[in-house]
């Protein structure tokens, strides 16, 4: 788990065990990638409509009482099939972590490859905090015209990371490296590729 993840956790932990947290788990025979136009509270953009990938709602005491804008980009159901294959990973292996929905809101979701694992944590902290959280470990880079920081936090030795600015807060797209992979193997090799090719799925608008 990446230090900024940590670090939001932390904050949240006390509002957690109250908040909504999804108990949505795909599993590759569940997973139904036809799509249709998501709820107006959310988006017009289609998304995938497999029940398990559904987001939680938004809406309890806590968030309530933040003043943060909700999140609209959700990894889960926002993120197409071949997107995810042209990133390096299966689509079939798509899967909604646990959603973190309280003082800050995070949708979670993650995909595999042989030798990597991909968590995108879409939140509402916004891009100051994040800077304030791991910028002592990141490098200001690009992302198709978005601010991002490359961040390699010095206690996670197989994985790397990019956030990428939005609208509400930031995208964190956390790569790790699985056992198959060699250990020869740069966790940062090709992460920026990857998220040059997440990117645009997040929509000009988020």
């Amino acid at each position: 788990m990446t230090g900024i993840r940590i670090a939001l956790l932390a904050v949240a932990a006390a509002a957690l065990a109250a908040s909504c947290s999804s108990d949505n788990h795909a599993t590759p025979a569940d997973t139904d990638h036809t799509t249709m136009s998501s709820s107006a509270t959310q988006s017009a953009r289609p998304t995938l409509t497999n029940p398990k990938l559904q987001p939680p709602t938004q809406d309890n005491k806590y968030t309530a009482s933040t003043g943060r804008p909700k999140v609209v980009f959700d990894p889960c159901t926002w993120i197409s099939d071949e997107t995810i294959r042209r990133a390096g990973f299966d689509p079939v292996t798509r899967e909604r972590l646990d959603d973190l929905i309280a003082e800050y809101s995070f949708l979670t979701c993650t995909f595999s490859s042989p030798q990597r694992t991909m968590r995108l944590n879409s939140g509402n902290a916004t891009w100051e905090e994040d800077v304030a959280k791991v910028g002592s470990y990141s490098e200001p880079i690009t992302i198709n015209g978005r601010q991002a920081l490359l961040v390699r936090d010095p206690q996670v030795r197989r994985g790397c990371q990019v956030d990428i600015r939005t609208k509400v807060g930031f995208l964190q797209m956390a790569v790790d490296l699985t056992d198959r992979a060699p250990q020869t193997l740069n966790p940062c090799d090709g992460i920026t590729d990857i998220a040059s090719t997440i990117e645009p799925e997040i929509g000009k608008d988020n």
